[in-house]
């Protein structure tokens, strides 16, 4: 289950084609790259709806998100909690926690991940994705579950690299882009088809609008994960978001197919960005 996405764990050029590249990719997205605030947040989840026919009858959960900057690096960590009730039955309780280590040059990210349910894990992730140029296409060395090597298509980015895509799209009026991005959280070294659509610019409201990190123009988002390659088929999952052109998102709605939740932001704090 996901928490954040691949723009931001991360969902997020921004064209119908992927350019061929990677050097004019880097030296386009560099300006939009200096606009990332390093930052840490904290999202309260609570259900927003229940489809008929769900078993389910409540949940709620947190999302911690760090992301960090170093003068080589964008350095990720990122718990996602969440407890869901349903009919007749006990609460069961899902913990997250994902950090990574994403290249500025965006052509190596290295991840870790595990996976708990009721205190007990079932699941650690880690390995290195590396490309020859941006854009791919790559290859992951999956440690664990256990050692494989997996090959990633042309055309494959990286999240924080996506993320920029977003906040240029956003800049120059686009409306939706496909992509494929490798961020660490799939399965078995998988990367997912992604679909970004604008809806619109859109202010950050909420409590917390008196914080100057939030007083940036910003855009709705919505991000609909897919099987590789598979544009048409049916969606995974999929999230609407609000992202500043800071890379802060100031709220969120996952949806999970037989529920929704809401993210909504409750703290954040600026980081130091290094002397480089």
């Amino acid at each position: 289950m996901k928490g954040l996405p691949a723009a931001v764990i991360g969902v997020v050029g921004w064209s119908a084609t992927v350019l061929a590249s990677g050097v004019v990719q880097a030296e386009d997205l560099e300006k939009f790259a200096r606009k990332l605030t390093p930052h840490k947040a904290i999202y309260a989840l609570t259900i927003k709806k229940i489809r008929v026919g769900s078993d389910i009858a409540y949940g709620d959960g947190a999302i911690y998100y760090e992301f960090r900057e170093t003068c080589t690096s964008w350095l990720v960590k990122h718990r996602f909690k969440l407890r869901i009730i349903r009919s007749e039955r006990s609460a069961t309780e899902t913990l997250f926690n994902f950090t990574s280590a994403e290249k500025k040059n965006g052509r190596r990210l290295s991840f870790s991940s595990s996976t708990s349910i009721n205190g007990r894990v079932t699941e650690r992730k880690s390995g290195v994705a590396t490309f020859d140029r941006v854009g791919g296409p790559g290859v992951v060395i999956l440690k664990k579950p256990k050692p494989q090597r997996v090959l990633l298509p042309k055309g494959t980015v990286l999240p924080t690299w996506h993320l920029l895509k977003i906040i240029r799209a956003g800049g120059r009026g686009d409306r939706t882009v496909w992509s494929n991005i490798f961020d660490g959280a799939g399965d078995n070294g998988r990367h997912n088809g992604v679909n970004v659509i604008i809806l619109g610019s859109k202010s950050s409201p909420g409590e917390l609008q008196r914080e100057r990190l939030l007083r940036r123009p910003g855009w709705v988002v919505r991000v609909t994960y897919f099987e590789p390659n598979q544009e048409d088929s049916t969606p995974t999952y999929s999230l609407r978001m609000r992202l500043n052109n800071n890379g802060i998102i100031s709220g969120m709605t996952l949806d999970y197919g037989d529920f929704a939740m809401t993210g909504k932001l409750k703290a954040i704090e600026p980081l130091n960005r290094p002397s480089c």
